[in-house]
């Protein structure tokens, strides 16, 4: 009897071990590392283990969680069996009822905007029948007292009539804004993308009582952070002051509050550019072929941003009339290559108004704004089939010299910079707390003086302009990452540009804008050009003057480049190229001069070359 009861005994002890116990554990976000595009996530959590094999479910995680990522780390001496991520649909609910709410407020509106039409619209149709209601009495006339009578009836009615129409009109206008902000908001929780968040199931199993610490670590996708810069030059003779931002961003489902941020280089996964002088080739003419189409040909870039500057993701960059598109990428960059000069582009975006642009090789900073219906276009559409019409095309909105100057006096955080093989981290020291909805919390970085070598520079067939550019030296010592320059010269914001390290070379270049203190004039000497007949060529002689004066009150150095054409065709010759003091290029036909000039001085520099080729054929040499 006694060994029955020790069997069964150790059958009820073996059958409690064995059976599985749960838990749910709440864990806290401490850590996160951020890269260009992607973020890793670390929380930790605090669990009362029992002897035996125990589930433990850590739910509430992002949304946007990478399930191959998934790493779990135990401070104690435990076995892990199993570790499964699955969707926590139970946790959809919340977010999807504010939408559910804001979908019946938008509606709301919606039939609220469409009975107004209609009741504007029986408004209209009375009015019209008062206005044509003009033969009273036919043929037969009628007495004055009628008359009288007739005339104040219309009168009285049609007063009544327009003040309902412009009572209707007030309350469409205030409908529509109200619809639109209905709209917003919708937009704003989408960002959230799928509401459904993640969990993740641990199996393990211990021999003891004990209290185990849980690092749990993942990957999202739908994070990012990139550098901006502001660069202040008060004087030539003096260093660059950079000052270095990161601007942060998540849309992970998830609210990260008060951690500890790394920002990593790394990936888990106002044009106030110079433009580039293009070699010029020519041929005889083909009036199939827009000759002038194909010089010039250079690269449009820059960053789409909507009315609350935030970035305008997947806005549509398109050359009008062409094939050429890009869209703009997660922090509203685009790149556009081998655009020719005076093309059009066209930037659109699903809720924003279209930008319509003349295409010039550079660096662009374009605003979109929000699309509002205005009075009209609820007149002519009446609300029943384009609701997110997109507005009448505007001009750029590049910004300039009224933008507001930023103040100089900005405190940058404590930084530890971290070099790794293939990236650099950056650890800040303060703690932050960033909500999941896209927008950006810009952090200072660090805050520096970059010595560097000032160079002036023109190329006035293209652009009668004078650029002000910085070369810096060994740039890899400053922790440099490409991104958005803010300008500012002389206590001026000059407009943006792009610092762009793709180079490999020690020395970047980083144009400071145009600096208005030097003026730089391109005229063709008419005296001395000229075109002959000779047999059955056509000779054509070109001379130019090209006068630079220095309205500062420094010397400064200028570097000046200008071209002269170069043949790709047997019959046509370019001869008696006069370049006096210049660098001539023979492949390319790229004229360079380097020239200093005094405060006040006025210098003047000239070239001139001859073309030769037959005279019943057609060379463009404009």
């Amino acid at each position: 009897m006694r060994v029955i009861l020790f069997v069964f005994t150790l059958l009820l002890y073996v059958s409690a071990r064995a059976q599985v116990k749960k838990l749910n554990a709440e864990t806290t976000i401490n850590n996160v590392t951020i890269f260009s595009s992607g973020a890793r996530v670390e929380r930790f959590s605090t669990v009362n283990i029992l002897p035996g094999r125990t589930e433990i479910a850590f739910g509430g995680l992002s949304n946007q969680l990478e399930q191959q990522t998934v790493q779990l780390k135990a401070d104690a001496n435990i076995t892990m069996l199993s570790i499964q991520t699955n969707k926590d649909y139970l946790s959809v609910r919340k977010i999807d009822q504010e939408e559910r709410n804001l979908s019946e407020l938008s509606s709301a509106a919606k039939d609220k905007l469409d009975q107004d039409v209609k009741f504007l619209d029986v408004y209209k149709n009375e009015e019209a029948m008062l206005l044509k209601n003009q033969a009273i009495g036919g043929q037969a006339g009628v007495k004055a007292s009628e008359l009288k009578e007739s005339l104040d009836l219309q009168r009285q009615r049609l007063t009544e009539v327009y003040g309902k129409e412009m009572e209707i009109q007030k309350r469409l206008i205030a409908d529509q804004h109200e619809y639109e902000k209905n709209k917003l908001q919708l937009m704003e929780i989408s960002k959230k993308k799928d509401s459904v968040n993640y969990i993740v199931f641990v199996l393990i199993e211990s021999k003891e009582t004990r209290t185990v610490n849980f690092q749990l670590s993942y990957n999202i996708k739908d994070a990012g952070w990139y550098p901006i810069y502001d660069v202040h030059l008060d004087d030539i003779t003096k260093p660059l002051n950079v000052l270095m931002n990161a601007n942060v961003f998540q849309r992970s489902g998830e609210t990260w509050k008060n951690i500890s941020l790394f920002l990593s280089t790394g990936s888990p996964n106002n044009n106030a550019t110079p433009s580039p002088l293009q070699p010029w080739m020519i041929n005889y003419y083909d009036p199939s072929i827009s000759m002038r189409g194909q010089i010039n040909n250079g690269t449009i870039s820059g960053r789409i941003m909507d009315d609350n500057n935030e970035p305008v993701v997947g806005a549509t960059v398109a050359v009008k009339g062409g094939k050429t598109a890009t869209l703009s990428d997660e922090n509203g960059f685009f790149k556009l290559q081998n655009i020719s000069s005076g093309q059009t582009i066209v930037v659109s975006s699903v809720g924003y108004q279209m930008k319509e642009i003349l295409a010039k090789t550079g660096y662009y900073t374009i605003s979109m704004e929000h699309s509002v219906s205005s009075l009209n276009d609820i007149e002519e559409i009446g609300y029943t089939t384009r609701q997110d019409l997109v507005g009448s095309v505007s001009g750029l909105a590049v910004t300039g010299s009224n933008t507001k100057q930023k103040k100089e006096s900005i405190q940058t955080v404590s930084v530890i910079t971290q070099i790794q093989p293939t990236t650099t981290v950056f650890k800040i020291d303060d703690k932050y707390s960033l909500e999941t909805d896209g927008k950006t919390t810009t952090i200072g970085i660090k805050q520096f003086d970059v010595p560097s070598m000032y160079d002036y520079y023109s190329a006035p067939k293209i652009d009668p302009s004078v650029f002000l550019t910085a070369k810096i030296v060994n740039w890899q010592d400053y922790d440099f990452q490409s991104g958005e320059v803010s300008l500012y010269f002389e206590g001026t914001y000059l407009g943006k540009t792009y610092l762009d390290l793709g180079a490999t070379a020690d020395t970047i270049s980083l144009s400071l804008g145009k600096d208005n203190g030097i003026k730089i004039f391109r005229k063709l000497v008419k005296e001395y050009s000229s075109k002959k007949f000779i047999g059955s060529s056509r000779t054509e002689t070109k001379d130019y003057e090209i006068s630079v004066r220095n309205s500062k009150k420094a010397p400064v150095t200028l570097h000046i480049v200008d071209q002269y054409p170069v043949s790709t065709n047997k019959e046509i010759s370019v001869d008696d190229v006069k370049a006096p003091d210049a660098k001539a290029d023979k492949e390319t036909g790229i004229l360079s001069w380097v020239i200093s000039t005094l405060p006040g001085q006025e210098k003047k520099l000239g070239f001139g070359y001859s073309v030769k080729y037959p005279r019943d054929r057609t060379v463009v040499l404009e």
